[in-house]
């Protein structure tokens, strides 16, 4: 109860649940705010026409931005990030330095790979994935395939990239 006290703003009001007017007001709300964004998507035509402007993502981003902003603040309660926080030990964070020596001698390796396999075997592998991600075929055994004929992660992306084309996120808020 203490977390939905907190959270919810359930002390800003002397009984929140009695005849449920509290709740209710809160859901009408929350249903005006919810109407408000159906109709400005059906507005610019559809769901799909909304993602593709990158409407949604910058709605998503510009809420995501002002939620952490009242967090941050102390405005918005969150219980275990600004209000009854614990006191954590730090774990350990090992980083590892780059070193060209294992570098170099992973290249070398795909070399030999890409060498010693059957590029008659990796062709097939590619075209099947291709023609699945084409189609609504489910393409993870095409991916497994592919991966048994010794086909990198770089040369399955490029197929992906080939069929569907690269994601490039719309900026703004």
């Amino acid at each position: 109860m203490q977390i939905l006290a907190d959270e919810m703003g359930l002390r800003d009001t002397v009984d929140p649940l009695a005849g449920s007017y509290y709740i209710e007001w809160l859901t009408d709300e929350m249903e005006k705010k919810i109407a408000e964004c159906m109709k400005k998507v059906e507005e610019m035509g559809g769901m799909i026409k909304a993602v593709e402007s990158g409407y949604i993502q910058g709605e998503v981003s510009r809420q995501a931005y002002i939620q952490e902003k009242k967090i941050q603040s102390g405005e918005t309660t969150k219980i275990g990030v600004n209000k009854y926080v614990m006191e954590e030990e730090k774990a350990e964070v090992e980083i590892h330095q780059f070193n060209p020596k294992v570098a170099e001698e992973q290249k070398k390796k795909l070399i030999e790979i890409k060498t010693q396999r059957n590029e008659d075997e990796v062709k097939d592998a590619l075209h099947e994935l291709k023609k699945a991600a084409q189609t609504d075929d489910n393409v993870m055994p095409h991916i497994l395939k592919a991966v048994k004929s010794y086909v990198t992660l770089g040369e399955i992306t490029r197929v992906f990239k080939e069929v569907f084309g690269e994601f490039k996120e719309p900026i703004g808020l």
